[in-house]
C-alpha cells in the first residue's frame, strides 16, 4: 500500500496508512486505509471517481459484519448491502464507501453471537433488539466521528447522499459533523434465512418494505439452547460464550444455505475471540478438518475473491461431519506465522480446542504436515 505524498499523517483520531487500487466485482475502487487511534481499529474508505467538488457525493457508511462478509452467513442483509452500495456507487461513477470495524452494532462479536443464540433459543420470539436489552446492552454503540475525520483527510467537502435504511444512523452522522445532502434507501429482497431479522429492523424504524410473513422463514434444523459463559471443561483458558446455527450461503449454481454450528470462545490469556465451525449429521463419516483465516479486504465482493472457505463449506456439508477454525483478520498469531495451520501449530491449546469438537479421528481437508502434527499431538488420529 503506497503512502499518500504530502498529506498530513493525522486527522482527528485517524492515522493515515496509504492507498491502493482494489478490483471489485463492480470495477476498480481506490482503497484508503486509516487507523482509528481511539478504537485501535482500521478504517477503510473505498472511493470511485472524483470525490472532491461541491456536488453531493453518493456514500455508504457501512459497519462490519464478519459473519456475513467473511463466513458467508445468510441470516442478515449486511453483505448484500455492502455489495449493493458498491454497485450503486460504480453506476454513479462517483462516490465513497466508509467501512468501519463496528461489529454487532458496535458491541462486538461476542455480543453479536450471544444475541443470535438468544434469538434462536427463543425460536424468534425474541428480536435482536430484545436480546441486547436482556444482556443489559444498549441497542447501538456505533460512533461516526471517523467518517467526518476521513472526509477531511480525503478532501471531501461536499455533503453526502447517504445510502441507508436507518434513520438513526443518518441522525448520528449529522451529529458527528458529517454534512448530509439526503438519503437513498438500500434494499435487497429478503430470503427465508433473514426474514425475522429484517422484520425486527422494519419494526424498529428502518425504512424497509415489510418483509414476507415469518411463515416463510427457514426452520432451524435443531434446538438451540442459551447458556451463560463458562470456561471450557479441560481447557479453562477458553471461555465458551456462544453457540448458534449459521446458515452459510451455498456456492452458485447451488441455491440456499448450509446450516453450520458456530461456536465462539474468548481466550482468557489474550482476550481475543476464537471462532470454530462444526458440522454433525453423519456419525459414521470421518470428520474433515479445515483451518483458515480472513483478511479485511476479502470481506468485499472482489473480482477475484478467494474461494477457499466457500469450497471448504461445500466439502464439509457434503461429508456431514467436520470442524473448522477461523482466524480473524487481526489475530496477532497470523503475523508471526506463514499460514493459519502454522499459527495453530504454534499454539498447542488451539489444536486441543479443535480436538474438543472431534471424536478422536479426523481427515484433513487439505494436506498440511504442520496441521497434522498439531492435531496428532492433541490426541486426534489423522488419516
Amino acid at each position: 500500500m503506497s503512502p499518500i505524498n504530502g498529506a498530513p499523517p493525522l486527522c482527528g483520531t485517524l492515522l493515515r496508512g496509504g492507498r491502493h487500487e482494489l478490483e471489485t466485482a463492480h470495477g476498480a475502487f481506490t482503497a484508503h486505509r486509516f487507523l482509528d487511534l481511539t478504537a485501535r481499529q482500521p478504517v477503510l474508505v473505498l472511493t470511485r471517481g472524483e470525490t472532491r467538488g461541491d456536488a453531493p457525493l453518493l456514500a455508504r457508511v457501512h459497519s462490519s459484519c464478519v459473519t456475513s462478509e467473511s463466513f458467508g452467513g445468510a441470516d442478515c442483509d449486511c453483505a448484500g448491502q455492502l455489495d449493493a452500495a458498491l454497485e450503486q456507487i460504480a453506476r454513479a461513477g462517483r462516490g465513497a464507501l466508509f467501512y468501519l470495524l463496528q461489529e454487532g452494532r458496535g458491541a462486538g462479536l461476542v455480543a453479536k453471537a450471544r444475541d443470535r443464540m438468544l434469538v434462536q433459543a427463543s425460536r424468534d420470539r425474541v428480536t435482536t433488539f430484545d436480546a441486547y436489552a436482556r444482556m443489559g446492552l444498549d441497542r447501538d454503540y456505533r460512533r461516526y466521528d471517523a467518517v467526518a475525520f476521513a472526509c477531511a483527510a480525503l478532501g471531501i467537502a461536499a455533503p453526502l447522499a447517504v445510502l441507508s435504511n436507518n434513520p438513526e444512523k443518518v441522525a448520528a452522522l449529522a451529529e458527528a459533523g458529517v454534512a448530509i445532502a439526503g438519503v437513498e434507501c438500500l434494499e435487497r429482497a429478503p430470503s427465508p434465512f433473514n426474514l425475522h431479522y429484517l422484520s425486527a429492523k422494519s419494526r424498529s424504524g428502518h425504512a424497509l418494505s415489510q418483509p414476507a410473513p415469518p411463515a416463510g422463514a427457514a426452520t432451524l434444523p435443531e434446538i438451540v439452547t442459551a447458556f451463560e459463559p463458562a470456561p471450557l471443561e479441560g481447557l479453562p483458558r477458553f471461555i465458551r460464550v456462544a453457540r448458534y446455527l449459521l446458515p452459510v450461503r451455498a456456492q452458485p449454481p447451488a441455491e440456499g444455505a448450509y446450516w453450520m454450528r458456530l461456536h465462539v470462545y474468548v481466550d482468557g490469556l489474550s482476550g481475543r475471540e476464537h471462532v470454530v465451525f462444526t458440522v454433525a449429521g453423519n456419525s459414521t463419516a470421518t470428520p474433515l478438518v479445515h483451518v483458515t483465516a480472513e483478511t479485511l479486504l476479502r470481506r468485499f465482493p472482489l473480482r477475484d475473491r478467494a474461494a477457499a472457505w466457500p469450497e471448504a463449506v461445500e466439502q464439509l456439508a457434503a461429508r456431514g461431519a467436520g470442524c473448522a477454525l477461523f482466524f480473524l483478520h487481526d489475530d496477532p498469531a497470523l503475523a508471526r506465522h506463514a499460514s493459519p495451520a502454522a499459527a495453530l501449530a504454534g499454539d498447542p491449546d488451539l489444536a486441543r480446542l479443535i480436538a474438543h469438537h472431534l471424536p478422536g479421528r479426523a481427515e484433513l481437508l487439505a494436506a498440511d504436515a504442520s496441521l497434522a502434527a498439531a492435531l496428532s499431538a492433541a490426541g486426534v488420529v489423522v488419516s
